[in-house]
């Protein structure tokens, strides 16, 4: 058989996934082939890429939100687009790309859910004698993705220091646990814990006998997020899951003066605009403070130096409305 000739089905499932499975992680592929499962080849599964027209990719487009959502919607399309472009570059195909000038639905805005910074030290008081306790501390002082925390070892802690170096990530995938190197080269990075947080995990790791290997021992990454949810309903503390504790660290930093890029950097994101948009939330107090540093060099601190030597008084006195 062709190339040319190759429905999109059995490029996706007998050569693009099993060439991507050999280099990049287990649970990344596992994505990729839930949307294709799911979404691209009961439309497109039996075509080949010179059947598929670009108004028809584009109708399909249109009407996927409906199914999977916005974000579901562009993931979806990104795999039918990866999966024709890959057989284009693979094999040479002389075919039109019908996935190019496609309008994807607009995102609606991500707003994640985070943690006052009273709020936040509530909760990393409350979780005082939780088994997973250490784990906690690690992604709330550090800003960590879970699988980062999940990964770390007693023995990369420096006691002395505080340094905390971030290597790997633990992810549970279809094939089983696996540790990985971090998301993207920029994710390794070398941290350094809180005074607070450097003191509380010495005690936790003498009481414990001064242990070696994973900080969460045996436990998986979803026994590790179980648990400490079971320990804060059953506690009654602040709601918050480990993920969007990396949401808080970051918005308690930019909140609290810490400039965006070194926010970023010590998130271990590639770009600054990720952290931008994801993490840094306006708050009223910023707002304020912010008009009042430029109204104090442009414009005057009141409406009497702004208006200075200028009658106020209004033309039409009776098309004003009344204060309340």
């Amino acid at each position: 058989m062709s190339y040319a000739t190759m429905a999109i089905g059995e490029i996706a499932l007998n050569h693009y996934l099993p060439a991507k499975r050999q280099r990049r992680r287990t649970n990344t592929v596992d994505g990729y082939e839930s949307s294709i499962r799911l979404y691209v080849l009961p439309a497109w599964g039996a075509m080949t890429i010179s059947e598929i027209t670009k108004d028809a990719v584009q109708e399909w487009v249109d009407g996927l939100p409906e199914l999977c959502g916005p974000g579901g919607a562009k993931k979806a399309y990104k795999c039918l687009r990866q999966v024709i472009r890959w057989a284009i570059d693979k094999w040479g195909l002389y075919v039109a790309d019908p996935t190019r000038g496609i309008e994807l639905p607009r995102q609606p805005l991500y707003r994640c859910e985070t943690l006052t910074h009273r709020r936040l030290k509530r909760l990393i008081r409350g979780m005082v004698g939780c088994e997973c306790e250490a784990t906690f501390i690690l992604s709330s002082s550090l800003g960590l993705r879970p699988g980062e925390s999940y990964a770390l070892r007693w023995e990369q802690i420096n006691w002395r220091t505080g340094l905390v170096p971030i290597r790997a990530t633990l992810q549970l995938a279809s094939d089983g646990l696996h540790e990985w190197p971090t998301k993207t080269v920029k994710s390794e990075r070398d941290l350094y814990l809180p005074p607070w947080a450097l003191d509380r995990l010495h005690q936790i790791w003498v009481d414990r006998g001064r242990p070696r290997g994973r900080i969460i021992a045996d436990y998986s990454p979803q026994q590790v997020s179980y648990r400490i949810a079971r320990w804060i309903k059953t506690h009654r503390l602040p709601k918050i899951t480990m993920r969007n504790l990396r949401h808080t660290w970051a918005t308690i930093a930019a909140q609290s003066g810490v400039g965006i890029e070194l926010v970023a950097s010590m998130l271990g994101h590639t770009n600054v605009q990720t952290c931008y948009r994801y993490y840094y939330a306006m708050t009223r107090a910023a707002a304020t403070r912010a008009q009042r540093k430029v109204s104090r060099r442009l414009l005057g601190k009141t409406c009497d130096d702004m208006y200075k030597g200028i009658i106020l008084t209004p033309a039409w006195p009776e098309q004003v409305p009344k204060a309340a």
